[in-house]
């Protein structure tokens, strides 16, 4: 009887943390569905978000650690007007900003910059309410290059001392680069000479 108790004990005291992203609102109303990323690229990843936004439906991705558990919805680009300049740009393992690249190791510093600047500077969001941050991957880097990625950025957030953070939607885009995707133009035509 004393070791179901010391177990129940046990099981009881390791209860996980869970987090949401954008908010826990935005779950509760949209009712999203999962989806399991483990064997698939990013490129199937960002392309199964898009065709579900396409759909009107919201999915999510589960990120797990030891003691917390981390529910993103993360966005895809569907060719809506969205302005690039909102967008904090994460290219690989670098920041990606309109007046240069910054290593990820000062993405707190950016992070504050971006959420706070409040149409001051051109190269941050216009407004903390439409900020967002953009994760540009390779369109085949696995599941696990993409969680290991957006735990730093979320854990990252969560650090970050931000004004108005109570009333931020913590928004994430996904999306790969367009390189090799179009076909080289043909070639220009021949003239004949009479």
């Amino acid at each position: 009887m004393k070791k179901v108790l010391i177990l129940l004990l046990i099981f009881s005291a390791c209860k996980k943390e869970v987090y949401y992203y954008p908010s826990k609102d935005f779950f509760d109303k949209n009712n999203p569905q999962e989806i399991i990323i483990d064997d698939l690229s990013f490129q199937e990843i960002t392309d199964s978000i898009r065709n579900g936004l396409y759909d009107d439906k919201k999915l999510f991705l589960k990120i797990e650690e030891s003691n917390k558990t981390y529910n993103v919805i993360s966005f895809a680009d569907t060719g809506g007007y969205r302005r690039e300049r909102n967008g904090l740009h994460i290219r690989n393992d670098s920041l990606d900003l309109i007046n240069g690249k910054y290593p990820l190791k000062d993405l707190s510093k950016y992070l504050k910059l971006h959420y706070e600047n409040n149409n001051k500077e051109y190269f941050y969001a216009s407004s903390h309410k439409w900020a967002y941050v953009v994760l540009n991957l390779e369109r085949k880097e696995s599941s696990k290059k993409l969680k290991e990625l957006l735990l730093e950025v979320i854990k990252t957030y969560n650090e970050t001392n931000i004004n108005f953070k109570d009333s931020i939607q913590f928004n994430i885009l996904l999306e790969y680069p367009l390189k090799g995707v179009f076909p080289t133009p043909p070639p220009p035509p021949i003239e004949i000479e009479d």
